[in-house]
Formats: C-alpha cells, structure tokens, sequence
C-alpha cells in the first residue's frame, strides 16, 4: 500500500553519516537533532512528504513493468522480375490496308474499320499485340514495325504465319500522365530469372508487468501475436517494405506531386504484389517472444536488457457474437527465467467504479523499436492519468473499463492502477472509430487472475521486492541510513535492478529527501 500525503512518527534523521545505535550525549543533542525552543529543548527534525501517488507509483512499480516484443522472421523467395509497358508508344495512331483501318489511342482502346466498326482493348508484350473485342472475343497476334519506307509499315502474324500489313496515316501522341502510365506497367518474370531473397523480420510491440518473482508476465494477447499468422505477418511486412521502396523511386523523379505519387505507387505496389504471390514463397518462419526491461550498468547507466519468453497460456484477441466480431478475453500469461523479480502489486477492478482517478503505465510507440538494436538506448516506461469514465460490459461478455486516460500504440498489455497504487486494470484496447476522443478500454485485472489461477500462478511479492519497497520507504522520510541498507541488499539480491542504485548515489550525493 502507498503512503499517505504525510508522514508520521519517529524516524531517524536524514543522512548517512552516523549509525542510529550510537549513544547520545545528553549535553550535545540539543545541538546535534534539532534547533532549541523557548524551554531549552529541541524541536524534532521536520519528516520529508512522501512524494505524490503517481512518483510513488512509478518509483516503486517501474522496474515490474516490461516492454514485450513479438517478433516474427522469415525469408522470401521469388524469381526476377522486369516492368513491361503494355502501352508501345510506336503503335499510336492509325494504319491503314486498302479496305480496313485500325486506330491506336493511349488510353489503351482501338476501333476496326472493315466491313464493320469494331470496338475494344489493346495491349502489348514483347512484341505480341493483344486485342479483347467488346464481343468478348480475343486476338494474340506477333507484330514488327517496319521504318524503312516513307511511313510505317505494321506487319502482323499469327502462329508465326504473315496474316498482312498496316500503313501508319496518322500518328498520336503519348497522352498518358503518370498514374495513366503506371496503370500500363505489369511485373513479369525475367526469361532468365534468378532468384531473389530477403529477410524479413516482423512484429508487434507492447507493455506487460511482473506478478511473481520467478518471472511469470502478463499482457495482451494481441500482443504476442495471438490472432496473427506469422506468414501473413512476414508478407506484409515485406509488402510495405516494397511499398517504400516504390515510393522513393517516383519521388526521384522529382517530376511528381505528392498525390500522384501516392496514387501511382499504390497502382505499382499492388502489381508488385501480386506478382510476389504468384511467383513467391515464404520459408524459414520462425517466432519469438522477448521481454524487455531496464537493467544497472556498473557505470550506473541504465541500459536494456532482453528476456527470452514463453507463452504459457493465451485467450481469444476476438470472438463472433451475432456474426460479428467483437473483443475477447485478449490476455497472454509469459514466463520468463528469473527469480527475486520486481513485482507489482494486484488489487480488484471489480471495485473500481466511475470516477476514480486511473494510471496508465507502459511504454508507448514512439520509437522503442530501435532498442533492440540499440542496447545503450534507455528504456523508460510513460505513465497516463485520467478516470474510470464508465464500466462496459462488451457484446461478447467480457466486461472493460472505460477510461479517458491515454493508451497510445504500445501501452497495450500494461497496468491501470488505482489510487492505492495496486493493478485494477490491464489496458487493451482503443475504440475503432479515430474519430472518437478521449475513450480507451481495459480489461479488469479479474480476466487475468483467471488465467493466472489456472497455472497456479499467485501473485506475491519476494523478498527482493519487501526490501526495496522498505528502503524506498526510507529513503521518501529522508532515512538514508536504513534506504542505503536496504538498497545494497536489494543489489545483492538482483544485481541487475535499475533504480536501488540511484537512491544510493542521491544519498551519498546529499540529494535525497531532506538532505540540504
């Protein structure tokens, strides 16, 4: 439980330069622990306020509450490909014989003029001519372009046999702008391919806290991939990294706006992809889960460390309810290898009624991605705050949480604590509609538990834990002898915790509470 906005009784003064067993001179400790008064005695030393519920909160819980990544790889494998334009600029226009005419627009139609008028689509491929009737009847005929004479001269074939010869009367420009001519570009297998791969590596990121010492996590589903197939995942990864590699080349040209770039990369990504999954194959998929905290350095940085995790038991991202979808009971239970863990502390959310102030901790998307390549990089939890703003129960029964307090892309899978700084909550989900402000759901920390009872899993607090809270509480009343302590022990126990050093340093620096 959090301390009260003050504090009370007798505690021993701030500082660490003496030992609390030292007897007192009787003639000197008017002195030494505190100013006189009118009558000769000594006025106690006044006690620091403990800091606010959020600093607590943080102060205590922080080290509890991971950063989880799911991580998904793979490799993708597919033949070389070439853009073909099926619009040949060369063809434009007309061609005559001595009783027929055809004509060649750049919106890719054609009009036959023989003993009739005929309509229809053309395109063209490696030097084949193909022609769809609005009858539905089709042509594939081989053509060359003969420049030798005063015009043009188109020659036509069919199964390699001369089937005769078009004269050009009259030419038409290339009409097309550039979303016309990426609507004509096709990717198509190169005649001597080879093959192309690439890794892949793919994703979710999301927050999660401790309840056991020995390492047992809780989090979203959604976030360790639950309601994912891992090869779907992988291509669209892939598919975006295309995407913008598309991008880049047409804003090269520089000729562009940013609209018909946009527009006419959508058109080439969409060619490029489907090619990708005629062509392609997906192999070497693989998955893991890590858990990410921050850990003390010897020069006191604060710096990532990355735990292997396993999923131990998971409940539906989504159900049906009616035929439609709606939220499940979307929490993942993690077991990671560890003992004398931090720990947060569990309470009800089935108490926590509307209006009662809400704290959201986790680590939002705002660039934590590149800690995993970056082990130097500080990895710091963000705390929201707002109300219970209503009690939902969902289509599907689930009940949640409404609240208006902040949960951003990442947040998933962390804490919602109460003002007596205990777990009520597990922060899920934003509501579908952007538009909506201000409106986040969580998952009352009950689903949970019901996971966790059927591992077996209580939620306790180890001894590594009891000792830290214990000098934090010393060290908030300005008792550096006793946090110090405290402190060392708590190193001792789990040399890798990434704050019990710094309230050491603040007291041997003459910074911690109370201290001048």
């Amino acid at each position: 439980m959090l301390q009260a906005a003050s504090a009370a009784g007798t505690v021993a003064i701030a500082g660490c330069s003496g030992s609390s067993e030292e007897t007192s001179d009787p003639e000197t400790d008017s002195e030494t622990n505190g100013n006189k008064t009118n009558d000769g005695e000594s006025e106690p030393e006044k006690v620091p306020d403990p800091p606010n519920v959020e600093s607590q909160i943080i102060q205590r819980d922080k080290a509890a509450i991971t950063n989880v990544r799911h991580v998904v790889d793979g490799t993708v494998t597919w033949p070389s490909a070439r853009w073909v334009n099926v619009v040949d600029p060369s063809l434009l226009g007309a061609w005559e014989t001595a009783n027929s005419r055809v004509y060649f627009s750049s919106d890719r139609t054609f009009v036959l003029e023989t003993s009739g008028t005929r309509y229809g689509g053309w395109a063209t491929r490696d030097n084949q001519l193909f022609l769809e009737y609005e009858s539905g009847d089709t042509e594939n005929l081989g053509y060359q372009i003969l420049t030798g004479s005063s015009r043009p001269v188109l020659e036509l074939y069919q199964n390699g046999a001369y089937q005769g010869s078009y004269e050009q009367t009259t030419t038409e420009s290339d009409q097309r702008g550039p979303i016309e001519t990426a609507e004509s570009l096709i990717a198509v297998r190169e005649q001597n391919s080879t093959t192309k791969r690439e890794s892949v590596r793919s994703g979710a990121m999301g927050s999660g806290f401790i309840v056991s010492p020995d390492g047992t996590v809780v989090t979203n589903a959604h976030v360790v991939g639950t309601h994912q197939d891992p090869t779907e995942t992988v291509f669209q990864r892939f598919a975006v990294r295309k995407s913008e590699a598309i991008r880049q080349e047409l804003a090269s040209s520089g000729n562009l706006s940013e609209e018909q770039r946009d527009e006419a990369g959508q058109i080439l990504y969409e060619e490029m992809m489907e090619y990708y999954q005629e062509n392609g194959s997906l192999g070497n998929i693989s998955e893991a889960v890590n858990v990410l905290n921050g850990r003390a350095t010897p020069d006191d940085d604060l710096e990532v460390e990355s735990w292997s995790a396993d999923i131990e038991t998971e409940g539906t991202v989504y159900t049906e309810v009616g035929g439609e979808p709606s939220m499940g009971r979307d929490i993942a239970i993690l077991d990671v290898d560890g003992e004398n863990l931090p720990t947060v502390t569990l309470g009800s959310g089935t108490d926590v009624s509307t209006g009662e102030e809400l704290y959201v901790i986790g680590y939002p998307d705002i660039g934590i991605d590149e800690v995993f390549d970056d082990r130097n990089t500080t990895l710091e939890p963000t705390m929201t705050t707002g109300i219970v703003s209503a009690r939902r129960t969902l289509n599907s029964g689930v009940n949640s949480i409404q609240t208006d307090a902040a949960i951003n892309s990442g947040n998933s899978g962390g804490p919602m604590y109460n003002s007596d700084g205990e777990v009520v909550g597990v922060a899920t989900f934003s509501p579908p509609n952007v538009d909506i402000q201000d409106i986040q759901f969580g998952l009352p920390i009950e689903v949970a538990n019901g996971f966790l009872s059927e591992l077996g899993v209580e939620n306790t607090t180890g001894e590594m834990q009891r000792t830290y809270e214990a000098g934090l509480e010393a060290y908030w009343r300005g008792d550096c002898e006793t946090g110090t302590a405290k402190m060392e022990t708590v190193l001792e126990l789990h040399p890798d915790h990434p704050q019990a050093q710094g309230y050491i340093t603040d007291c041997e620096n003459g910074e911690a509470p109370g201290q001048e």
